[in-house]
């Protein structure tokens, strides 16, 4: 936890430990913490790198809601209080939800929860993959990936061609709400030279 410098096993324990009022541990408060030198300007040794940047042209206009606050609009937060893995019963049975739906097909998970080992055993909670995946797409998530398919005029291919991507404005937006990143943001676009050539990294190193 950057505010209290806690180690965590997952980010799972590091949300529930931000979102614990009793902690009182929070991240917001960086009014007196300047905001830190841009990584691209780091120089290891030998390196020619040169930097161009004003250290008052980035501003921070109020607070936004942060990925925490967006949680706790969530249509299930009242039921999290209780069980934090819910709609699953508890982490064991979230663990085996998230391998299967990694790692198997929709049919597979289907033959999985019909074996016959489940008669004397206590069967999950979900009783079909279609019950599953429904519970998975309630969860919070991030920006989701899309796909669309290329097709170029005149130029065959043998396989179809997918483009994967997912929407820049969401995940700038997902990645300034992380208040893990708090103190660690700099909002001030900056230029690069490494050597004669200027280079592009993150966005704030474009025009």
């Amino acid at each position: 936890c950057p505010g209290c410098h806690t180690t965590f096993r997952s980010p799972a324990a590091l949300a529930n430990h931000l979102n614990n009022e009793q902690h009182q541990c929070t991240l917001l408060g960086t009014e007196d913490i300047p905001y830190p030198i841009p990584p691209a300007f780091y120089k290891h040794p030998g390196e020619d790198i040169q930097d161009q940047y004003h250290t008052t042209s980035g501003y921070v206009y109020g607070r936004g809601a942060t990925l925490l606050d967006k949680m706790k609009t969530d249509q299930h937060e009242r039921r999290r209080e209780h069980v934090v893995y819910y709609p699953f019963a508890d982490e064991g049975e979230w663990d085996l939800g998230n391998f299967l739906t990694k790692n198997l097909t929709q049919t597979a998970i289907n033959e999985f929860l019909r074996l016959k080992w489940f008669k004397n055993r206590e069967r999950p909670s979900f009783k079909s993959a279609e019950q599953l995946l429904g519970w998975v797409n309630t969860l919070p998530s991030g920006p989701a990936w899309q796909c669309a398919t290329i097709q170029l005029k005149d130029c065959a291919t043998t396989c179809p061609i997918h483009f994967v991507w997912r929407d820049g404005k969401e995940v700038v937006e997902d990645i300034f709400s992380n208040p893990i990143f708090a103190n660690y943001m700099t909002f001030n676009p900056h230029v690069v030279m490494r050597g004669m050539e200027r280079e592009y990294s993150e966005f704030f190193t474009r025009n």
